[in-house]
């Protein structure tokens, strides 16, 4: 008479370990692709503050003209939100 729970919980304990090895490796290979991917922003950062901060140097006036009208878009946009929530509320 064959006992189907023979050996069982070894084989039950070897895929146990297996998969547990498998979530570890990828584990492992997502944190790699994760720092990989923070340095690179960062890297990439540096070199746009570098770009901005030489051309603010190069051209002030036209850096200031740029950012007066960024914030005058920017309050804009604010404006019409706050409208259409105001009048889109039910009293």
């Amino acid at each position: 008479m064959s006992n189907p729970s023979y050996g069982g919980s070894n084989d039950m304990s070897d895929r146990a370990a297996g998969l547990t090895d498998a979530a570890s490796r990828q584990f492992d290979r997502a944190l790699d692709g994760a720092e990989h991917a923070a340095r690179s922003a960062a890297e990439q950062g540096r070199h746009a503050m570098s770009a901005i901060d030489r051309t603010v140097r190069q051209q002030p006036l036209a850096s200031l003209a740029a950012v007066g009208v960024l914030g005058i878009v920017i309050g804009a946009l604010w404006k019409m939100d706050s409208g259409r929530r105001s009048s889109s509320r039910w009293y």
